[in-house]
């Protein structure tokens, strides 16, 4: 079942994943639903053995809803909008067809288009939740029953036998077609989180810049504010520590730093791992003040936590970012970091202060 599949928190990027996966098949589906409700107009014509005017306008009147879904879907992301907007050709094209049955000699090949409108409905489908499609789709048996107040159906009983089963297996149908593709979505999150996350100390990796980075320009995408703080953190005397206690040990000690770095940074911010010893920190919509205050608590956090290998230090490197190509800002982080390890370690500088200090 989808609830086993999909956790709560989860569920809402779920039903929008899948809106997205199957938006043009809907899209199409729900356009096609409406141009077969035109044509449907011939065969009033072969009822009728002649011109059926009367039908002309109810059959064409699925056009309204029509050219508003053509208008609005292209700008509809949202899957509960989208739900809308893809019902509301499916029920337009069955109120069309009640109204075009009222004028029909023979009411009895009504039965066919109802059958129909059930696969409009299933295709309709496939893009929304299973838990809206059920009452949504359920509506189809209900506008049969009122439309039959004031249609009559020769044979009302055979084509609600027909009708049952053919809406509980559509649902069946799209119950499976869910879970198949929850099987899927999981699958994609996993390669993906694994694709931009180092297996080791579990961080992100260098493959996260594509999220954050904007191709065009290389400008850093850190929510709605421009500003940034860039943390670059190396491990002192990391070699120091894989030479004598050797490469496992090495790497508790990197899982430690790593832990020790999450401990200290806000939701919002992204960790790195730059690469061996080295960390990044991307501290979203942060000023110089708090980032160096994040940055102090990572040092003397590291400096007094029990990693169960040996006593490590770190050196951190601040730099602002303003906005523009993001390397600019790493290469003053790595400045300030070197100008750490070279007086002393154990430290932690900004750019700014080297600039000053320049001047």
């Amino acid at each position: 079942m989808l609830k086993n599949k999909i956790s709560r928190e989860e569920r809402e990027d779920f039903y929008q994943s899948k809106y997205k996966y199957f938006r043009k098949v809907s899209t199409f589906a729900a356009i096609i639903t409406a141009l077969c409700e035109i044509s449907y107009f011939v065969s009033d014509c072969q009822i009728f053995g002649r011109f059926a005017y009367e039908t002309l306008v109810p059959r064409l009147s699925i056009l309204v809803p029509l050219i508003l879904f053509i208008i609005l879907a292209p700008k509809v992301t949202d899957y509960k909008k989208g739900a809308l907007l893809n019902y509301l050709i499916a029920h337009g094209a069955m109120w069309a067809t009640i109204w075009a049955i009222v004028y029909l000699p023979n009411k009895d090949f009504s039965r066919e288009g109802f059958i129909i409108m059930h696969f409009a409905f299933l295709a309709t489908g496939l893009a929304i939740p299973l838990k809206i499609h059920i009452p949504v789709h359920g509506l189809l048996l209900l506008n049969i029953i009122v439309s039959n107040t004031f249609n009559h159906y020769p044979h009302f009983d055979l084509m609600i036998s027909l009708a049952l089963p053919l809406y509980i297996g559509c649902c069946v149908l799209l119950y499976i077609f869910e879970n198949v593709y929850a099987d899927q979505y999981l699958m994609t999150r996993e390669l993906q989180k694994t694709s931009i996350t180092d297996s080791l100390t579990e961080v992100y990796n260098r493959n996260k810049l594509e999220d954050i980075v904007d191709e065009k320009d290389e400008h850093l995408k850190v929510g709605h504010k421009l500003e940034a703080v860039i943390l670059m953190i190396d491990i002192d005397y990391f070699k120091r520590v894989n030479d004598t206690y050797g490469h496992d040990s090495g790497d508790k000690v990197l899982v430690s730093v790593a832990e020790q770095i999450k401990k200290c940074i806000r939701s919002t911010d992204i960790v790195i791992r730059w690469g061996g010893e080295e960390f990044v920190v991307v501290l979203s919509g942060a000023e110089s003040s708090v980032g160096l205050n994040i940055a102090e608590h990572i040092r003397s956090g590291v400096e007094s936590t029990d990693n169960e290998v040996c006593p490590v230090t770190v050196s951190v490197g601040v730099s602002r970012y303003d906005g523009g190509n993001y390397t600019q800002a790493v290469k003053h982080a790595d400045e300030a970091l070197y100008y750490a390890k070279e007086h002393g370690r154990n430290l932690v500088v900004h750019y700014d202060d080297l600039a000053k200090d320049e001047s």
